[in-house]
């Protein structure tokens, strides 16, 4: 028994001391959590941010691949570009001489530069994308509208073995520390720090959600109120005891960052109204958020399909689409981070309603409306030559049936 006691002591100061290596390592990845923080890892596994990491998204990949070809730059070029937000913590920041790093690419030589950024964009420790070590590893958001000033630039970075988050340390954690920071307990500034915005070579803006989220000067949402529930009393990691130690139950939210895909966020996007006034059907459209519809990744768009039928037979078919279209210098479209301009765009802006009068299709008796978000534009897909499901998918808003 003595011996067995022995081993359980040792098995666990090795786990200890095993978890504790890990977060005071360079950088952390997020399966140190999951252990303790299931219910948080279970959420986060459906993100985007769980995906931020180009293994891991196939649109980005596509993305990348696409800029590589059309710009002549290697791959590894774009992607330590877009770690800015994506992969915050790569240890290449900058590539101070592109053009010695494209001539190598080129010509297929190792050399000490190619090893070194070679290794950073492939490291396993980013590869769990804006993981717990990325959120919860900010010890200070530096505000500011400078569409340049995202990502690692706009955080400043805390010990690992603290975790920052909206409540106190109440003494549970056994392998790290617990501090409460205002960005958490307004959590807004946090998601700013990547989703304020950005901006092309050309000035040309890109992601500017939290942009048009100031402007709206909408006080009565957060970006957490919408894409992290509600909150809910719970207690975290319930599984945790600690004796003399009661757990508290507190207000929590979930981590599942709700979108098209993992959640039923898009009920609560717009909202229709459609009436037959004469030889129009006019419909109204309301976007129900503080920021545009929609928003975000520029190639997304919503489509508005109105069917004008005669019964059930579909008499004629048309397409209103929402979105935001950009073109290069010579005016062709082109993908948002290559952007010269904005070709167009036809976004509903935060709280808008618009009319829309659509001439009536002779001999229609009745109508069927139907709004679709889709996560990237059929135009984009075939820019980029990319098929996926995930992304050729139209995931519905809302519809309604109308007499004519």
């Amino acid at each position: 028994m003595k011996t067995k006691l022995l081993c359980f002591l040792g098995l666990t100061i090795c786990l200890v001391s095993f978890a504790y290596a890990q977060l005071s390592g360079a950088s952390t990845n997020s399966y140190v959590c999951f252990s303790c923080h299931k219910d948080q890892a279970k959420d986060w596994a459906t993100t985007w941010h769980s995906r931020s990491h180009v293994d891991s998204n196939p649109i980005y990949k596509a993305m990348i691949n696409y800029i590589s070809r059309v710009t002549y730059q290697p791959e590894e070029s774009v992607l330590v570009g877009c770690a800015q937000c994506h992969n915050p913590k790569m240890t290449i920041k900058e590539i101070s001489s592109k053009d010695s790093f494209t001539l190598a690419k080129v010509l297929n030589v190792e050399t000490e530069q190619t090893k070194r950024i070679e290794a950073s964009v492939g490291a396993e420790n980013i590869k769990d994308g804006i993981s717990c070590n990325i959120c919860h590893n900010v010890e200070k958001v530096n505000e500011s509208m400078n569409m340049e000033m995202r990502g690692f630039k706009a955080v400043e970075w805390g010990p690992n073995d603290i975790v920052y988050g909206p409540f106190e340390d109440d003494g549970r954690a056994g392998i790290h520390k617990s501090i409460q920071k205002e960005h958490f307990t307004n959590p807004d500034k946090l998601c700013m720090a990547c989703h304020f915005g950005g901006e092309t070579d050309s000035k040309v803006e890109l992601y500017a959600t939290g942009k048009e989220f100031l402007g709206s000067a909408d006080t009565s949402q957060r970006c957490a109120d919408c894409h992290m529930s509600t909150k809910r009393k719970g207690i975290i990691t319930p599984e945790i005891k600690k004796p003399g130690i009661t757990a508290k139950e507190r207000e929590i939210r979930s981590h599942l960052f709700e979108g098209a895909r993992n959640s039923e966020i898009l009920k609560d996007t717009l909202s229709l109204d459609a009436k037959s006034e004469g030889n129009n059907l006019i419909l109204e459209l309301t976007n129900l958020t503080p920021h545009k519809a929609p928003t975000g990744f520029g190639g997304r768009s919503i489509d508005v399909k109105i069917e004008f039928k005669n019964g059930a037979n579909v008499m004629d078919t048309q397409i209103y689409t929402l979105e935001i279209v950009y073109a290069d210098k010579k005016g062709k479209e082109m993908v948002p981070y290559l952007a010269a301009s904005i070709k167009s765009d036809n976004r509903l802006a935060p709280h808008e309603s618009r009319k829309l009068n659509v001439p009536k299709f002779p001999g229609a008796t009745n109508a069927k409306i139907t709004i679709t978000y889709r996560l990237v534009s059929e135009r984009i897909l075939k820019l980029i030559n990319f098929s996926d499901p995930v992304f050729n998918k139209n995931y519905p808003v809302i519809s309604m049936d109308v007499n004519l």
